[in-house]
């Protein structure tokens, strides 16, 4: 199964000299992990990549204060790729190599007997939680994240959802483990992630190393703006629509708040005296081709 889309944006953000201390003199405990998935990120939707979007706190961390690995392939869609991240496998080793994604209704889901790295770290010791998007299978509890390693879970199911809605094909798929969230009708979901993200952060176990898994849900189709009038200030140059019909400025904005978000989940790390001891990998999961197909098929 040949790789199509080449990688939209990476960094990994590593305070070498504790985490070295740590790792190799064990004279602190393991690092904590945060894999963050940026949803149809594209290579030139990153200010640092030339993209006419502001996105100051990734440009901050891609170029001041980490690694930027960006020479490796992605698959074209969402689920594959991240089977490949949840599992460590190439997607045609767990019969995830779907040239679509996952629909609603699905059965298929990584297979139970394919270890994934929130299942491993559990057993290495670590706390772990999932927040977002999870579009790997649902057909049981077991099949969830709450099912395949995770402690908790706040997120969507399936590929999509509406950011204020929280539906997709008429049902409503936004949850707390196994709960639907219904307060957040109404909601724009981006203050939902960022308010579990400190809960998680609040409430570990101090003892153990965390593992967390922030797939978020920008710049995923629909469309939708956060309210805040900030962002739309931040886009105000987008006036029109490109010729493909996909509206820049809306775009812009939710990039925009993806990016705030960033940043103050950093500055929260910070807060709560984690930073030092974080090793955090920021992905795409399949960029700008992945976002059209997408669209085109919805």
């Amino acid at each position: 199964f040949s790789h199509r889309v080449s990688i939209a944006t990476i960094f990994v953000m590593l305070r070498l000299l504790p985490l070295t201390v740590s790792l190799v003199a064990g004279a602190r405990q393991a690092p904590h992990l945060v894999m963050m998935v940026l949803d149809d990120v594209g290579w030139t939707d990153v200010g640092y990549h030339g993209s006419d979007f502001p996105t100051p706190h990734i440009d901050q961390l891609a170029t001041k204060e980490g690694i930027r690995l960006e020479k490796y392939y992605v698959q074209q869609v969402c689920s594959p790729t991240r089977s490949a991240l949840m599992t460590g496998r190439y997607p045609f080793k767990t019969g995830m190599q779907h040239c679509s994604t996952l629909l609603p209704g699905t059965s298929a889901k990584l297979p139970e007997e394919v270890p994934t790295i929130a299942e491993v770290l559990r057993d290495n010791g670590y706390s772990t939680a999932a927040i977002g998007k999870w579009h790997l299978g649902y057909d049981s509890w077991e099949a969830t994240p709450i099912g395949r390693g995770f402690d908790s879970y706040a997120g969507y199911l399936q590929g999509q959802t509406d950011y204020y809605n929280k539906t997709i094909s008429g049902g409503f798929d936004f949850w707390r483990n196994k709960t639907c969230a219904w307060e957040e009708l109404g909601k724009y979901s981006m203050d939902f992630y960022m308010k579990e993200a400190e809960r998680v952060l609040d409430e570990r176990d101090p003892s153990k190393p965390l593992f967390l898994y922030f797939a978020h849900q920008e710049i995923h189709i629909p469309l939708e703006g956060p309210p805040e009038p900030e962002y739309a200030e931040n886009c105000k140059a987008f006036k029109m629509t490109d010729p493909n019909g996909l509206n820049r400025h809306t775009l812009c904005t939710m990039m925009s708040r993806l990016d705030k978000s960033i940043g103050d989940f950093v500055d929260m790390l910070k807060s709560k005296g984690m930073w030092e001891d974080t090793l955090l990998w920021v992905t795409t999961d399949n960029g700008e081709i992945g976002r059209a197909s997408c669209r085109e098929r919805v």
